[in-house]
């Protein structure tokens, strides 16, 4: 016996699903290739069947006169449209006979659409199923009956002629056409062409194959239409409030709502066709799937527009480091959510999630070791974001290298070098290493020493010193608390004086000019007090062995160089 679970289902719950045509009719129809391993395929397609007997039924060869052999003919002819003779497998009464035809008709479909039998199910035994201990009946299945228990199809064994075969018991004959009624269209079926009503692939009927494919241009305009006209309305609405972030969450969603919206249509249009439980049951979790599709799609749009608001919003401004942890965590949250869909979805394809996550929580190790530069390039992401080291524009030194940082992303951060090239470097590595941003200074260091000759008097010094003290004070982009030049020390040539002050810029372009313009004053102050810069200079005294020459009283002769 067989039992199928969508017989005892009236009807299939609404479905709120839809969106493009091309994408429902890409997901609607290879859906038949997907692996069926939900519970609900499992009681429909792969449901258990009694042993017909102790003896394998499988290596058997069924008798001529077994249920098997009389279902394979019942259901050849019923296939090849002799229902006369597909009759003749029916337990009629008197009263039956001129409607032998259209019942074996009947008869075929519900048990295509509703048991899907497979042949190799039933006995192949003369006697049928002897474990129950009854050899005149034999019961193949149940489909839900008039009151809504589970009524029996069975099978008996008869005399005909003096030769013993099995027919449809006159119980089961008798409530065909209560069953063919709750098909959902008997009226169609009765009038449809035997060419129509032949099966095709998936035993899936002609006309229900035409169905689907008319289906698909209808769905696609009531979804257009009706999205259209919703977003008319809603439109109009918005149109009216002071912001725009509601104009670009309708547009936003059209996509999404024209999927969503999609479901109300076709679910009571494919209702119509009836299709078999096994077609039935994967339309049914492909519109799941898509329901949880169109609901994933929306948040990942609205994900996307909070973070444009998010970073273009006047309050961020002030906060540059929400410009650069706005959209990493953005890019995370929606990957997070990818992953969780994928979850999702697949779960309503028959894939059991919870055997998936645990196999990933074993393979996950290995996983994690393979990819642990991956997890800790992801999390030094986090640890960047979060200490504000730097962001988009600024100029920083890592380690030997300098650059403008371009980008800043879940793996790696991009860095325009001065050369104008483009250096990444993994975030898990920039975590690590000493990071000097240039961008969060607010002002600039200038320091320089000046070498003076030995030959200028202590109040000359003193003097330029005064004067250049004076200058640097004087100049307005010169931060006045800390201006200071002062004598360091003596060189080798020279008497050094330094000079450190702070130039209240952070625009480097700016700095130069300052400097450039700053040391040509310098330059004046030592020349206008006499004085200047000295250079290199080392003496050199050549001593002679023995006495010294006689030059006529000369002295020695000094060279400096």
């Amino acid at each position: 016996m067989r039992i199928n679970v969508r017989a005892f289902v009236p009807a299939r719950a609404p479905m709120l699903v839809w969106g493009r045509a091309l994408f429902f009719a890409v997901s609607l129809l290879p859906v038949g290739l997907l692996p069926a391993q939900s519970a609900l395929l499992q009681a429909s397609l792969l449901a258990p069947r009694p042993a017909a007997a102790a003896t394998d039924q499988t290596v058997v060869t069924a008798s001529a006169d077994s249920p098997r052999a009389s279902y394979d003919n019942f259901a050849r002819l019923g296939k090849a449209g002799e229902w006369e003779k597909a009759a003749q497998y029916l337990a009629l009464t008197p009263e039956q006979l001129e409607r032998g035809a259209s019942l074996a008709r009947r008869l075929k479909l519900v048990l295509d659409q509703r048991l899907e039998l497979e042949s190799s199910t039933l006995s192949p035994l003369s006697y049928g199923d002897t474990l129950d201990g009854d050899f005149e009946h034999d019961r193949i299945g149940v489909i839900a009956g008039p009151t809504g228990l589970p009524e029996a199809v069975t099978m008996r064994r008869i005399n005909d002629g003096g030769l013993a075969r099995w027919v449809f018991s006159g119980t089961t004959v008798g409530t065909i056409d209560f069953w063919f009624g709750e098909l959902g269209v008997p009226w169609l079926r009765d009038r449809l062409s035997p060419t129509l009503m032949r099966e095709g692939p998936m035993r899936v009927l002609l006309y229900q194959w035409i169905g689907l494919a008319l289906a698909l241009p209808v769905l696609y305009l009531v979804s257009w239409v009706t999205s259209w006209l919703v977003r008319s309305v809603l439109g109009r609405i918005v149109a009216r409030t002071a912001t725009n972030w509601d104009d670009r969450l309708l547009l936003k969603l059209r996509g999404p709502f024209r999927l969503w919206v999609g479901a109300v249509a076709a679910t009571p249009l494919l209702g119509v066709l009836d299709l078999n439980s096994r077609v039935g049951d994967l339309l049914d979790a492909t519109a799941r799937g898509l329901v949880l599709l169109a609901l994933f799609w929306a948040i990942l749009r609205i994900i996307r527009l909070m973070q444009d608001r998010l970073v273009t919003a006047s309050w961020s401004e002030g906060e540059t480091h929400a410009r650069t942890l706005v959209p990493l965590l953005s890019n995370i949250l929606r990957v997070t959510l990818g992953i969780l869909a994928l979850l999702v979805v697949l779960s309503q394809f028959g894939y059991q999630v919870t055997s998936l996550l645990a196999g990933l929580g074993i393979g996950g190790i290995a996983v994690a070791l393979a990819g642990q530069k991956t997890v800790e390039h992801l999390f030094g992401s986090i640890s960047l974001a979060a200490d504000r080291a730097f962001r988009v524009g600024d100029f920083v030194r890592v380690g030997t290298l300098e650059g403008t940082v371009e980008r800043i992303g879940l793996r790696s951060t991009s860095f325009r070098t001065q050369d104008r090239t483009i250096v990444r470097v993994p975030n898990g590595r920039l975590a690590e290493e000493r990071i000097e941003t240039f961008g969060a200074r607010d002002r600039i260091f200038f320091r320089v020493d000046l070498g003076v000759t030995y030959d200028t008097p202590p109040e000359t010094l003193t003097l330029i010193r005064n004067e250049i003290e004076g200058h640097l004070r004087a100049q307005e982009k010169i931060w006045p608390d800390q201006v200071q030049v002062h004598i360091i020390g003596f060189g080798d040539s020279a008497i050094n004086l330094r000079v450190s002050v702070w130039l209240q810029t952070v625009d480097y372009a700016e700095f130069l000019d300052i400097r450039h313009r700053v040391l040509l004053q310098f330059m004046e102050i030592v020349a206008r007090h006499g004085s200047s810069f000295a250079y290199p200079t080392r003496t050199v005294h050549h001593i002679m062995d023995g006495p010294p020459p006689v030059t006529g009283g000369a002295s020695p002769t000094i060279t400096p160089s």
